[in-house]
């Protein structure tokens, strides 16, 4: 087999990895699931230190890294396509937040296309990951705020995407 040939099937297979990721962490809500879909008592977190290590697991493999990797609000990420320092994180936290097994994580995810995100997933008693939900759309500065936006439809969540 020929390099090009090689190269091809690579590639192939990489992108069919891509897609499997995209489809098993993408969900569409209705517009009436939307409006209750962070309801309840969240305890808000804005330290990445302060995520369970099953938290931080969930949390990279559905937006596809090998391990954890989220800047603290006001840390240093790389914020755009021109990578300066590799060390760094893509995406910096927002702020995230837990009602029992139940999590969300709003956070900016840099590149050309500088957006923000926000998922949310369930963790078992065997730390089995259960996506819910994730959306892109703007930045909310607090819990209440992102409740409303994604009630009034601001989070996109019409693309697969891993986050």
């Amino acid at each position: 087999m020929n390099n090009s040939r090689v190269i091809g099937v690579a590639l192939a297979v990489l992108l069919l990895g891509f897609a499997s990721v995209a489809q098993e962490f993408h969900k569409q809500l209705s517009a009436s699931e939307k409006q209750h879909i962070l309801d309840g008592a969240f305890t808000v977190l804005v330290k990445t230190e302060d995520m369970p290590a099953s938290a931080k697991r969930a949390f990279a493999k559905i937006t596809g890294e090998p391990s954890f990797s989220l800047a603290n609000p006001g840390q240093k990420f790389n914020a755009t396509d021109y990578i300066v320092d590799g060390t760094l994180p893509r995406r910096r936290l927002v702020f995230a937040g837990n009602r029992g097994d139940e999590w969300f994580v709003h956070y900016e995810v840099g590149g050309r296309a500088h957006y923000y995100c926000v998922v949310l997933f369930r963790i078992d008693s065997k730390n089995g990951l259960q996506f819910v939900w994730g959306g892109a759309g703007p930045r909310a500065k607090n819990l209440d705020e992102l409740r409303t936006m994604i009630a009034n439809g601001k989070f996109s969540d019409n693309r697969q995407s891993y986050w």
